[in-house]
């Protein structure tokens, strides 16, 4: 089994004790900065779409951003 040191962000290469959130997918990990940054490429790429077109994708997001919510505030629980 991997050290939890060991585990990165796929995207910016942090390692997790530099990262307050560090969400692990199927194959891929991503920080909490690295999840700002997309979510605000998202926001500029989109801002000129049609919002309907991504009423689907939106809510997945939300339900994402809820999650990692709840992962980080369970994790600060855990700590105490």
């Amino acid at each position: 089994m991997s050290n939890e040191n060991e585990l990165t962000c796929s995207f910016c290469g942090r390692v997790k004790p530099e990262t307050q959130i560090l969400v692990a997918g199927l194959d891929a990990h991503i920080c909490e900065k690295c999840i700002s940054q997309a979510n605000s490429i998202v926001k500029e790429e989109t801002a000129n779409v049609d919002s309907s077109e991504f009423d689907i994708e939106l809510s997945y997001l939300a339900s994402l951003n809820s999650y990692i919510l709840k992962v980080h505030l369970l994790t600060q629980i855990s700590m105490v």
